[in-house]
């Protein structure tokens, strides 16, 4: 949905080109760390490495770059470089609707770094010249033509977008665990900085890789070092002490411990079994592996059954440390990593990817998302309601915080004393440490960087057909069902009357458009929809005009032509607008409508219209009824 998003914002915007500059570098010249003014698109033709802050490109022939404001551009050239740099500023229409301004904040390509060799070199090459040809000419005409030649460069980069995003996938999570590890089993790592280097919290991080993978990232990372362990026995004359620090143990009783876990043998019976099979290793690697690890027998320094200790004398650790004390020196150059669940006492052991000791048993369960079952608490306590807080509160549910938007809702007041305003920080929202988040965002990108926080239920408003599915959804999420249950039943006897109210008083054949409009641009609602579209199909019963295609009545929202508009206005029309009555009657087009004329048009504003949770709904049936019943009865 990402890139789909992208094309749908580049078509809202108005955007001003600022800018236009040739920069010519020959070899070995360099600009470095120029600030990008405003967005900006980088056209490079040449040789040379192209840094936007710390990421960095290369390019032999032909490369496109997109900044974002206040972005440091680096330009070094080890050949003849041309580089064209198109300044230009975008921003939303203000009357442009809400989803628009919410789709923005979510994913804002317009700031987004990304370097792409673009598939139609020669036809962006010419496109780029003319721009700058366009924008250094004298006439006036020449910058109209400029915005002709700026749009047909956005259609070639969101359609070599749309096809590298439907193409190429990300590694998943546990890819890249996987490959993190391999690549790094023997240093000195914890489950905390590896979820760190892979930005994931320690607990997501590892309930993933054990679904996928059957075991946790410590039980990986040792599976890898025995084996590597395994192969040095048989294969080298290395002493255990040396193989111990080499696969990433200091301390090579653990080592000796873990091995035999593993394998059911110790390292030197493993070592005299393989030379055994293959009768390949040397004799003075024999009689080393007739020795303990520890000088005098191994049963006087017996491993205890407690993973976190081991026993012996004084007298007895100054042999030991007199044994070790050359080895001591080599292994204090090696990076280690313990597979212990904690330290061991007596000795500082880093933990491999350790796992919490005997944590909470906290009770789960499987949800459907829109990115398939999500694994989440049963009965969460903190959770984050970045949208459908509404529901969530009629739930009885008091989240920790809410959506920027939705805390503006005139129909909550009274109801988000103590919430936070949940912004788009997601260190804020680290910080509120929730253990479930809430959100409607269809991006990927944005529900894996929620997941890295805390199990996220992400899922799309068009996913309940009715106000029932809706609640009786969030009631199974947040372990509240029977609390649905009566809120449903509470609502539906409150509906029921005003409904029967509506009814009595509109004649059977009358019809209702649901519309926005703004800037000529005209809107229809359906059954499923905000704006009054649930609450005049689904609860009050009423109907739609025939002519209005059913493919307009599903979704979300839908554009027309404002020349259909009288096809498919109804006899009421319930309008979100900024025009008042005198206006829209003014209007040849909208005047002309009986709806317009006679005034049986409710019109509201964006800030009122929008909102369709629970909580708005009912006030908003309330407010829509008494507006119809007002219309049909009589003044006396």
């Amino acid at each position: 949905m990402g890139i789909q998003n992208d094309i749908k914002l580049w078509d809202q915007v108005q955007v001003r080109v600022l800018d236009v500059r040739l920069i010519s570098l020959a070899t070995h010249e360099f600009i470095r760390n120029y600030v990008l003014p405003t967005s900006a698109f980088v056209y490079v033709q040449g040789r040379g490495q192209v840094w936007l802050d710390e990421e960095v490109w290369t390019t032999s022939q032909f490369l496109l770059l997109h900044g974002g404001k206040g972005r440091r551009l680096t330009l070094e050239a080890t050949g003849v470089m041309e580089v064209h740099l198109i300044l230009y500023k975008s921003t939303l229409p203000s009357n442009v609707l809400v989803e628009y301004r919410m789709m923005l904040n979510q994913r804002n390509p317009f700031e987004e770094s990304w370097a792409t060799v673009p598939d139609h070199t020669l036809e962006l090459r010419e496109l780029v010249r003319n721009i700058h040809e366009c924008w250094s000419g004298q006439e006036r005409v020449g910058k109209i033509q400029v915005k002709v030649y700026f749009f047909q460069l956005v259609q070639l980069v969101l359609l070599q977008r749309s096809r590298i995003f439907n193409e190429v996938q990300q590694p998943s999570l546990t890819d890249q665990v996987l490959r993190y590890i391999k690549a790094h089993y023997r240093e000195s790592i914890s489950l905390d900085s590896l979820a760190q280097s892979l930005s994931y919290s320690p607990q997501y991080l590892s309930r993933k890789f054990k679904e996928q993978t059957g075991c946790t990232p410590t039980e990986y990372v040792i599976r890898l070092r025995m084996g590597e362990a395994r192969s040095l026995l048989a294969s080298t004359e290395a002493s255990l002490q040396e193989i111990a620090a080499y696969v990433g143990y200091m301390d090579p009783f653990y080592f000796n411990r873990i091995f035999k876990k593993e394998t059911g043998i110790t390292p030197g019976q493993y070592r005299l079994k393989q030379q055994g099979n293959s009768k390949l290793v040397s004799k003075s690697t024999l009689n080393a592996t007739n020795e303990s690890i520890v000088t005098g027998g191994e049963e006087r320094y017996p491993l205890i059954d407690d993973d976190n200790h081991y026993q012996y004398t004084r007298d007895e650790e100054i042999n030991m440390f007199n044994h070790f004390k050359s080895a001591i020196m080599s292994l204090a150059l090696v990076l280690t990593l313990s597979a212990c669940g904690t330290a061991q006492q007596g000795a500082e052991t880093s933990e491999v990817a350790a796992e919490p000791e005997q944590p909470a048993v906290v009770e789960t369960q499987m949800v459907n998302t829109t990115f398939g079952e999500v694994e989440i608490p049963a009965h969460p306590e903190r959770v984050a309601a970045i949208d459908y807080l509404g529901t969530v509160l009629a739930l009885g549910v008091k989240p920790i915080g809410g959506g920027q938007f939705l805390m503006n809702s005139p129909y909550l007041e009274g109801h988000l004393d103590g919430l936070e305003t949940i912004g788009d920080s997601v260190e804020q929202l680290m910080e509120l440490e929730p253990d479930l988040i809430i959100t409607l965002n269809p991006d990927k990108a944005a529900y894996e960087k929620y997941s890295k926080i805390a199990p996220t239920v992400s899922i799309a408003s068009i996913t309940f057909p009715t106000l029932k599915d809706e609640v009786n959804y969030f009631g199974k999420v947040l372990g509240k069902e029977t609390e649905a249950e009566k809120w449903l039943a509470d609502f539906d006897e409150e509906i029921a009357k005003i409904k029967q109210e509506v009814q009595s008083v509109v004649p059977a054949d009358a019809t209702f458009s649901v519309m926005q409009e703004y800037d000529r641009q005209v809107f229809i609602f359906g059954n499923q929809s905000g704006r009054g579209g649930r609450n005049i199909y689904e609860l009050l019963g009423l109907q739609a005009p025939k002519n209005i295609p059913s493919e307009l009545m599903q979704g979300a929202y839908h554009e027309f032509s404002i020349e259909l508009l009288s096809k498919y206005a109804g006899d009421y029309i319930v309008l979100t607008s900024k025009s008042q009555l005198k206006d829209l009657q003014a209007d040849p087009i909208w005047g002309s409508l009986p709806a317009i004329k006679n005034g049986n048009v409710y019109i509201w504003t964006e800030e009122q219209s929008w909102f369709r949770d629970p909580i708005a709904l009912l006030k908003q049936t309330q407010d829509l009824a008494e507006w119809i019943i007002g219309l049909n009865t009589p003044s006396k």
